[in-house]
């Protein structure tokens, strides 16, 4: 019997100090730097804009199943597009477009705008947030997301570097 009090407060402490540590991992912010971090409408980088729906020529890059980033119509015009929902492997679809429901022909940050997907219901996800990026605030969605980050005075990606 001494065997047995002793360990049901033992097995009730050790559960106790298990759900406590699942429970401040569960609740841990994201890392400032991350993409997790700078992916919420929040603390998007860059500063609320808008652009000609028909400047964009299909020049986007996923950075998540609900951000991206698009260029309107120069790779020098850079906005970072927040959708309401994710959209499960939007990183393989082929084709995208922009609807303007307000009849402005812009796409805004603070606009009825939406992103439209082939083959997913609804073919209309919401847009919550359009930011204008500089080429700095892109290369760093981009370092964060793991993708190749565009020359800076070109426009093009930078070659690897040597070891």
């Amino acid at each position: 019997m001494p065997i047995r009090q002793l360990l049901l407060p033992s097995a009730c402490g050790v559960l106790a100090a298990l759900a406590a540590g699942c429970a401040a991992t569960a609740h841990a912010p994201p890392a400032v730097g991350s993409l997790d971090y700078l992916t919420k409408v929040e603390n998007l980088p860059g500063k609320a804009a808008c652009f000609w729906k028909s400047s964009f020529q299909g020049d986007w890059t996923v950075l998540n199943d609900s951000t991206l980033i698009v260029h309107a119509p120069l790779p020098k015009d850079v906005y970072v597009i927040k959708l309401f929902e994710p959209v499960i492997d939007l990183g393989f679809k082929e084709s995208l477009g922009l609807e303007d429901k307000e009849g402005t022909g812009q796409i805004c940050n603070n606009g009825v705008a939406y992103l439209v997907v082939p083959g997913w219901q609804p073919p209309q996800v919401p847009i919550v947030a359009v930011h204008a990026l500089t080429l700095a605030e892109q290369a760093q969605l981009l370092q964060a997301a793991g993708k190749p980050v565009p020359h800076s005075r070109t426009g093009t990606q930078a070659p690897p570097r040597n070891n």
